[in-house]
């Protein structure tokens, strides 16, 4: 059997001026005679982020940062976006966090409250 191949042909030229090289400039809803419903945009800090440990569906409450020069990780609050240098974790997962052998884990999630002594 002969395998098959196809030519790829340019993108048709459009004489309506809502599309600029074969893609549209306007949302559809947005178009005269549309009947989709009006396009919302959502931002990251508006979705629900999940624990990045795999197979986990819990939301992250956590943010794992490390730097391997220092051998050091960092546990912190959440951060307020994505960052594609860390991970977020669910408070179970950060909760069993081990680190290699030789690091050290740093959990900055609460602050340091000073001790009070009586006299």
């Amino acid at each position: 059997m002969q395998p098959c191949y196809g030519t790829l042909s340019p993108m048709p030229a459009h004489s309506d001026p809502q599309f600029v090289q074969g893609r549209p400039t306007t949302p559809w809803s947005a178009r005269p005679g549309s009947t989709t419903y009006p396009v919302t945009r959502s931002t990251v800090s508006d979705v629900m982020r999940q624990c990045s440990r795999s197979g986990c569906s819990e939301s992250a409450a956590v943010t794992l940062t490390y730097q391997y020069s220092h051998a050091q990780v960092w546990l912190d609050v959440l951060a307020p976006e994505r960052d594609p240098h860390a991970y977020d974790m669910c408070v179970r997962h950060a909760g069993r966090l081990t680190a290699p052998k030789g690091w050290q884990v740093r959990d900055r999630r609460q602050p340091a409250q000073p001790t009070l002594i009586a006299v």
